[in-house]
C-alpha cells in the first residue's frame, strides 16, 4: 500500500471511528423526552459506515479475506429516511405523524445485501460487476436525494410555522440542516464522479469532506433541542409552550390541542370584519404596550394578553398585511430603531445597542430587517 492509499485511508477510518463514537452517544443520550436524538444517532451510524469498503480494499484485506467482499454496509436507501424522521420529529411540526414509510426499501435492502454477503464469492464478483450493481448505486443515488428533498420540505414547513410563533428564531429554523441537507447532496455529487473517475486526489477531498459532515451533524444533533410549539392547556384555560414532539401521557394530550390547526379552520371561524377588528386590536395593543422590545416575544405572549387565540393573530396579521408574526412584529422594532438611530441617544449607542433597544436579539438580524424595510443599512440611514 503506498503513502495516498495510506493517507485516505487514514481520513476513512477517522469518518467511521468518529461517526460510530457520536452516533452511539446520541443513541445512549435519547431519552422518552427527547427520542428524535435516536433517529439522529442511527443517521450518523449508518452514513458512517459507507466507507468500510474502500477501507478493506486500500488495507488489502479482501486479498486475505475475499469473503468478505460486499459487506453489507452500504444504506444508500435506509440512512437518510431516519435524518428525516429526526428532522420531523424535532420540528414545531413535531405531532404529525412521521414518514416511516420511507425506511421500507432501506429494510429491504439490508435483508437483500445480508442475502448476497452470504453467497459464494465467485457469485458476489459476478453481481458486483453485473449491470444490477450499477442500477443499484445510481438507485440509491436518486432515492438520497429524493429524500434530501423531502427533508428541505420539512424544514421550510418547520421556518414557516415557527416565524409565524416566535420572534426570537435561533436555533429554532433548523437552518444547519438545511445547509447540511445541500451539503450532503453535493456529497453524493461527489461520490458519483468518483464512480466515473477513479482519482485518489477527488477521493481523498470526498473522504475529508464526509469527516467534516459527520462532525458537524453530531455537534448539531448534541446540541439541537426539540423546538416548542404553542398548545392550549383546556385545564388552565390559557396558553403554554410544549415539546409537542415529546413524550405526552394519554391524560396530557387530552389536555393539549396544537395550535398548528390548518388555515382552513381560522378562515372559517373568521369573517372579514372580524378579522380587520382582530388586527385593530393586535395592532393597537403592540403599538401601545410597545411589547416588540422583548427580544424573545412571542405570539403566546400576545394572545395572553389580549385573550385572543394565536392561530387568530396569525391569521389576522397574515391576511391585512400580509406577513408572519415575526416580521410584523420586526416592523415595529424598524420603525423604533429609526427613531433612536435619530436621536441623541444614538450617540450613547453602537448599531448592535440600537438593536437590542429595538428588540432584536442579535446583529445580523437586526441589520437584515433593517435593509429589507428601509433599503440601507443602520449605519447608512444613520448618516443619512
Amino acid at each position: 500500500m503506498d503513502l495516498s492509499n495510506g493517507i485516505i485511508s487514514f481520513i476513512d477510518d477517522l469518518g467511521v471511528v468518529q461517526g460510530l463514537l457520536f452516533g452511539v452517544m446520541l443513541i445512549l443520550l435519547h431519552s422518552k423526552k427527547n427520542k428524535p436524538t435516536l433517529f439522529l444517532g442511527f443517521f450518523i451510524i449508518l452514513f458512517a459506515l459507507e466507507p468500510i469498503p474502500n477501507i478493506l480494499h486500500d488495507l488489502e484485506v479482501l486479498k486475505k479475506h475475499p469473503q468478505l467482499e460486499l459487506l453489507p454496509v452500504g444504506f444508500h436507501f435506509l440512512a437518510y429516511p431516519f435524518l428525516l424522521i429526526y428532522i420531523q420529529k424535532i420540528s414545531i411540526l413535531g405531532d404529525q405523524k412521521p414518514s416511516n414509510w420511507t425506511l421500507v426499501l432501506g429494510f429491504i435492502e439490508f435483508i437483500v445485501a445480508v442475502i448476497v454477503f452470504m453467497l459464494s464469492y465467485e457469485t458476489k464478483l459476478q453481481i458486483k460487476e453485473s449491470p444490477l450493481a450499477v442500477l443499484y448505486f445510481f438507485s440509491g443515488f436518486c432515492y438520497s436525494i429524493y429524500i434530501g428533498y423531502l427533508i428541505l420540505k420539512e424544514i421550510h414547513k418547520n421556518t414557516k410555522e415557527v416565524e409565524s410563533q416566535y420572534t426570537y428564531l435561533q436555533s429554532k429554523t433548523l437552518s444547519w440542516s438545511k445547509l447540511f441537507t445541500y451539503s450532503s447532496i453535493i456529497f453524493h455529487v461527489l461520490i458519483l464522479f468518483n464512480f466515473f473517475i477513479e482519482s485518489h486526489i477527488w477521493y481523498a477531498w470526498t473522504s475529508v469532506f464526509n469527516v467534516i459532515l459527520i462532525y458537524w451533524v453530531s455537534f448539531k444533533g448534541i446540541t439541537q433541542e426539540n423546538i416548542l410549539a404553542l398548545v392550549w392547556d383546556k385545564k388552565k384555560k390559557g396558553f403554554t409552550k410544549h415539546s409537542i414532539g415529546s413524550y405526552q401521557s394519554d391524560s396530557e394530550k387530552e389536555k393539549e390541542v396544537p395550535l398548528n390547526l390548518t388555515m382552513g379552520v381560522t378562515r372559517s371561524l373568521m369573517s372579514k370584519e372580524e378579522t380587520k377588528h382582530t388586527f385593530k386590536i393586535i395592532e393597537d395593543y403592540i403599538a401601545s404596550s410597545k411589547c416588540y422590545t422583548n427580544g424573545r416575544l412571542t405570539i403566546i405572549d400576545v394572545a395572553e394578553a389580549i385573550n385572543i387565540h394565536p392561530k387568530r393573530i396569525s391569521y389576522a396579521i397574515n391576511t391585512i398585511k400580509s406577513l408572519n408574526f415575526n416580521n410584523y412584529i420586526n416592523f415595529f422594532r424598524v420603525v423604533l430603531a429609526k427613531e433612536i438611530l435619530k436621536s441623541q441617544k444614538a450617540n450613547n449607542l453602537s448599531i448592535e445597542g440600537v438593536g437590542l433597544e429595538a428588540g432584536f436579539h442579535s446583529k445580523t438580524t437586526f441589520y437584515s430587517a433593517f435593509k429589507k424595510s428601509v433599503n440601507m443599512t443602520p449605519a447608512q440611514y444613520k448618516i443619512s
